[in-house]
């Protein structure tokens, strides 16, 4: 017999380097001679998309310029501006406020040698798809900037750096700022548990999500997508196991990890956009890690919800649901 429920969870993760150790990135932009940007900063991306990212906010700070004007570097540690490391939900807020200081002040410099060029007052120039424009609607364009940067000796590079809020170390007691942002979520998934068999299948997952303003959408909901089948993994099939150290589980025949198959047919996601006034006016909070939070209680209520028991060891195998539904002896109504 096949009972379907409903459940969820809610949970929080904090963003950047927590317990007093200092968050800064530092992100290098650059006309370049032929007359394009080039973006360089060393911040790994591990899937999540930072490059995508960090050219959405050069593009709408520079005036919309079309992104394809935009170069990136590979991150090289020895040649481009330190961003910290990928990890703690840090790269868009911390390295997504870099990237907006530099392009801001890119436009700053393109607007003083624009004024010069029209002769016209530096507070009367705009920004327009990447090009100053004076007031009387004329444009500079980025070659007769280039042209005049070199007229004059002034390098086109410009740096941007941002330092998250400070932390502090935890006391003696475990009681201090240790963690300066939190973003939010709260997940609702349905699921269907065999009660001849045990098995448990994640129908659908519906993600609420607070992560305060969202840079890509597209890269936002694929950050919710690959933590709701990562963590349905962690729920349900994933269960290393040791003896006297030695992994038993070394193959992934026997460590099960959830394929497409595994994955639920609808995952819907809804971002509601607190911005983060504290994180730089870029808005942005941590998301990589939260997308992985609340899927495990959500499932284990949903399945509470079905068949009136709560499983509390993962994986929720199907032999650990048989066991719990032999153990409680009733039959689920």
């Amino acid at each position: 017999m096949k009972r379907r429920g409903i459940g969820f969870g809610t949970g929080w993760q904090g963003s950047s380097y927590h317990f007093g150790y200092p968050d800064v990135s530092t992100v290098r932009l650059e006309l370049t001679e032929d007359h394009r940007f080039r973006l360089g900063v060393a911040a790994a991306d591990l899937g999540q998309g930072i490059p995508e990212t960090l050219a959405v906010i050069v593009s709408e700070a520079l005036g919309n310029v079309p992104p394809g004007w935009i170069d990136q570097v590979d991150p090289d540690t020895a040649a481009t501006p330190d961003g910290g490391s990928t990890g703690a939900s840090r790269q868009t807020s911390s390295t997504g406020n870099a990237a907006l200081i530099a392009a801001r002040n890119m436009v700053q410099l393109l607007k003083t040698i624009a004024s010069e060029i029209l002769d016209e007052p530096l507070e009367q120039i705009t920004m327009q798809a990447g090009v100053p424009v004076g007031a009387s609607g004329q444009p500079v364009t980025l070659a007769e900037i280039v042209e005049e940067a070199r007229r004059i000796g002034q390098p086109l590079v410009v740096l941007g750096t941002f330092e998250a809020p400070p932390t502090e170390a935890l006391d003696e007691h475990g009681q201090g700022y240790g963690v300066n942002q939190f973003s939010y979520a709260t997940y609702i998934a349905e699921v269907e548990v065999d009660t001849d068999t045990g098995e448990v299948q994640v129908l659908q997952v519906s993600a609420f999500v607070d992560a305060g303003r969202i840079i890509s959408r597209i890269g936002a909901e694929m950050q919710i997508e690959g933590g709701v089948v990562m963590g349905l993994g962690h729920t349900l099939t994933e269960d290393f196991k040791q003896q006297e150290g030695w992994p038993l589980t070394d193959s992934l025949t026997t460590y099960l990890i959830p394929t497409v198959c595994d994955a639920p047919s609808f995952i819907h996601t809804q971002f509601v956009e607190h911005a983060a006034p504290a994180f730089g006016e870029l808005g942005a909070k941590g998301l990589a890690e939260l997308a992985l939070v609340p899927i495990a209680p959500a499932i284990i209520s949903a399945v509470h919800d079905a068949i009136g028991i709560t499983i509390t060891e993962l994986p929720a195998t199907p032999e650990r649901v048989l066991k719990a539904l032999r153990a409680r002896g009733t039959p689920v109504e």
